[in-house]
């Protein structure tokens, strides 16, 4: 019997062993591929991060262009309304002074005067845009003025 509890003994104790060497490989065989896997995650993440700070930064030089290009727009928006606006003042006003409403007064004379310098270089030929350059008048202004002379004689006609 005491041959036989040391070998039960010397047994568990080989069992323990090959138990904690099973537990040891095991330990190893997960370790490495998680390393690696965990590696090419480091590395996909990496490279993740740099193509997302790429693409922001892209973003952010598209979102400045269309920024300056909206500012750009607005300002050309802002200019070209001013100028509508003083082309329907003149427009009422010529209107007025055609149908009898405008008294004669400075403002009036002055349109007048463009409005026979505008008239006159129509006569003779030159085009709208150069009428515009010489002029210092914006292109729609002479326009409308020739409009204006062109209703004034089919008025007259009638």
């Amino acid at each position: 019997m005491f041959d036989l509890k040391y070998l039960i003994v010397i047994l568990i104790g080989i069992d323990f062993v090959l138990l904690g060497i099973c537990v040891f490989l095991i330990r190893k065989i997960r370790l490495i591929p998680k390393a690696e896997v965990f590696e090419q995650g480091i590395s996909l993440f990496e490279s993740l991060i740099g193509d997302a700070d790429k693409v922001s930064g892209q973003f952010k030089d598209q979102i400045r262009i269309k920024y300056n290009l909206i500012k750009k727009l607005s300002m050309q928006l802002d200019n070209r309304i001013d100028h509508l606006n003083v082309m329907l003042n003149r427009a009422d006003t010529l209107l007025a002074k055609e149908i009898g409403l405008l008294q004669a007064g400075e403002q009036a004379e002055s349109f007048s005067h463009r409005q026979n310098e505008i008239i006159e270089m129509a006569g003779k030929g030159f085009k709208v845009e150069e009428i515009a350059n010489r002029l210092l008048i914006p292109k729609g202004e002479i326009k409308l003025v020739l409009d204006l002379v062109a209703v004034r004689k089919e008025r007259l006609k009638e």
